[in-house]
C-alpha cells in the first residue's frame, strides 16, 4: 500500500484496481526473482504442441483478455495523458 500512496493512489483505488496483487503479495513475493525455468515452454514440446496456450495453466483468450485478474480494465484520463495515449473514435 506504501508503494500504491507514493504514487498518488488512494488505498481505495489501489485495491480496486490491484487487489488481487496486493492480497497475493499478503502471503509473501514471489520467489523467482524474474528468473523462470521455461517449464511451459518443455511442457509444449514434451506434449508436441504448436502453441504454448495448450499448456499453460491460465492463458489469455484470443481478445487478449486475463481472465484472472479481469483485465483490460477501465483506465482513467490522468493514466492516458500520462503515457501520451490518445482515445480516438472508432472509423465507421
Amino acid at each position: 500500500e506504501r508503494m500504491f500512496r507514493a504514487l498518488g493512489f488512494t488505498k481505495e483505488q489501489a485495491w480496486e484496481r490491484f487487489g488481487f496483487m496486493m492480497q497475493a503479495f499478503q502471503y509473501g513475493t514471489p520467489p523467482h526473482g524474474g528468473l523462470a525455468y521455461g517449464l511451459d515452454r518443455l511442457a509444449m514440446l514434451l506434449s508436441g504442441s504448436q502453441s504454448l496456450r495448450d499448456v499453460i495453466a491460465f492463458p489469455k483468450v484470443q481478445n487478449a483478455s486475463d481472465l484472472m485478474c479481469e483485465a483490460p480494465d477501465l483506465v482513467d484520463e490522468k493514466q492516458l495523458t500520462e503515457l501520451g495515449i490518445a482515445v480516438l473514435p472508432e472509423e465507421e
